[in-house]
């Protein structure tokens, strides 16, 4: 056999093996353009615990026509570990010239995706994926089941389209997993009882390239997420209380060497922040996952700083990932505690009743060494416990 012939033979026997692991095991699916941190969490969740052969889907929609070999946005490879064009990557990229015009994802679908059938296949919010790629997906890998990570509890109907799927004339179990007990909660109370709902918490792990171990490398308190508007017929604003914040900052007495770092995607403008203040805080928007989760690990806490009670009975908060992300505390009063209860006082830098955050900043950064970052490691120690707890729910309702 000449040297191109074996070389092709090594590759084809690559490609089997890469097939046969894939059939029968696990493929995770970010099914919409956006939550890669729920994406990724749900891989890290998987390869480690139930199958380190997982496939890894991810739609794109653009203008303009994508390679398959464009790696995913905002730098998800580096974070994960992982090299550009690995063969457990597949990029479905779509087209869509017009908003209102729903591309055909069946067709490229069934030229990518060409192992299964699949035990377990992942969807990562599907109550937001207007082109139902969730279940198209199902069809073309043959999943035997389906996990649908919901975000949005108060977006779960009895008739949503992504809770029955047929495969070949065979019903497939849809499973629905939200990330937080309140979700789950939420949705279960939309069902009637209808459905489980289940709860699973995953994040992806970050560790810094260079770990801080003393309060000499902190700086700061960050408040992150996008700036986005909220609006119900009680009211509107944005999703955080920046406006709450930039008061207290004003008015709490020696909170001069407080610094905010805020970390989200939009116009530092829309954060209406007072001239006074423009030098304590710094906006970050648009940054690659392993700088965003660095600036995290470099601060004192994370604010929640959450603008509507949402995050607290139907919504998943991104701050909380980010907590358990970089084993950085929140500062938590007894309401977020008793909506996210995985989490105690041993967690977070507890605030009291009548206490404001700022209040508690100032709390935080007189403390000494050892008990920052004894929160910290209770906060790692608590992220590997769910870790391990989201793939026993995942693994008991696959088998």
């Amino acid at each position: 056999m000449s040297v191109a012939g074996l070389l092709l033979a090594i590759l084809g026997l690559a490609g089997r093996l890469g097939a046969a692991h894939a059939a029968g095991g696990w493929t995770i699916f970010n099914d919409i353009p956006d939550h890669w941190h729920v994406f990724a969490g749900a891989i890290a969740t998987v390869r480690k615990h139930l199958d380190p052969h997982t496939q890894l889907v991810w739609l794109s929609l653009s203008r303009e026509r994508q390679s398959r070999e464009h790696p995913p946005p905002y730098g998800l490879l580096d974070w994960l570990g992982d090299k550009p064009n690995g063969s457990d990557w597949h990029h479905l990229p779509y087209v869509q010239k017009v908003p209102t015009r729903i591309p055909d994802v069946g067709g490229p679908m069934k030229r990518t995706l060409s192992w299964g059938p699949v035990q377990g296949l992942v969807c990562v919010s599907p109550e937001l994926d207007h082109l139902k790629a969730c279940h198209k997906a199902a069809k073309v890998l043959g999943a035997k089941h389906v996990v649908a990570l919901i975000h949005r509890g108060d977006f779960i109907r009895s008739h949503s389209w992504f809770l029955s799927l047929a495969v070949d004339r065979r019903e497939v179990p849809v499973h629905l997993v939200a990330l937080v007990p309140h979700v789950s909660k939420c949705a279960n109370a939309s069902l009637h009882g209808a459905l489980p709902v289940h709860w699973a918490t995953m994040v992806a792990p970050y560790t810094s390239p260079q770990p801080c171990e003393s309060k000499s490398c902190l700086e700061g308190f960050v408040v992150q997420g996008s700036l986005r508007q909220w609006k119900t017929k009680n009211g509107s604003g944005l999703i955080r209380n920046y406006d709450g914040l930039w008061e207290q900052l004003r008015s709490t007495k020696g909170a001069a060497s407080v610094r905010i770092k805020v970390l989200g995607q939009g116009n530092k403008r829309d954060l209406a922040l007072p001239k006074e203040l423009e030098k304590r805080v710094d906006f970050h928007s648009g940054l690659p996952f392993p700088d965003y989760w660095e600036i995290i690990s470099r601060s004192y806490a994370l604010a929640p700083m959450h603008g509507t009670s949402q995050y607290l009975t139907m919504r998943c908060s991104s701050t909380v990932l980010a907590s358990l992300t970089t084993c950085v505390p929140l500062i938590a009063d007894a309401a977020l505690l008793g909506a996210y209860d995985m989490f105690t006082k041993e967690h977070v830098f507890f605030q009291e009743e009548g206490e404001t955050e700022v209040e508690v900043m100032k709390r935080v950064m007189a403390l000494p060494d050892k008990e920052l970052f004894a929160k910290r490691a209770a906060v790692c120690r608590l992220r590997d416990e769910q870790l391990r707890r989201s793939a026993r729910v995942l693994r008991d309702l696959v088998e």
